[in-house]
């Protein structure tokens, strides 16, 4: 896989045979929809169930770029970003969503206070709201190379 950075526009071969230029971030948020509405399971990796940090681990999966299956893991190998500057295909980290220590749920920041995320099923949440604010830890990007 060649080093490339989030934002930066490649070329890439759609589904029709031709290319396309595009980001990284695009494609990387475009593929997360196919998961949209797939059901939540504990330690699931796939369209039939699936939890959050198997979610972002699948999605990056598809475009070379590795990351374990644990939220906190993510966390731990990623390059942290203030709010000012994340991006969309940044990951999102919180604490607290359930009884565990450290970082507890991952999602994929797409833009505009939205992320996709491993609900039940996958959705969209906005994370303006006071739920997402009260358990937010940080912002995250994975190794792109």
């Amino acid at each position: 896989v060649e080093s490339r950075g989030l934002g930066d526009v490649y070329k890439r071969q759609d589904y029709e045979g031709t290319y396309a230029t595009s980001t990284l971030a695009e494609d990387i948020i475009a593929h997360s929809y196919t998961y949209l509405g797939t059901p939540y399971r504990y330690g699931g990796t796939s369209y039939s169930g699936i939890d959050c940090s198997g979610f972002t681990m699948k999605v990056f999966a598809k475009f070379g770029i590795s990351l374990p299956h644990g939220a906190s893991d993510q966390y731990a190998l990623s390059t942290h970003v203030t709010t000012a500057e994340r991006a969309p295909g940044d990951l999102v980290f919180f604490v607290g969503t359930y009884d565990t220590t450290g970082v507890s749920h991952v999602g994929i920041y797409v833009g505009d206070g939205m992320m996709l995320h491993c609900g039940d099923p996958i959705q969209y949440s906005n994370l303006n709201t006071s739920y997402w604010q009260s358990h937010f830890y940080a912002y995250g990007r994975p190794p792109y190379n």
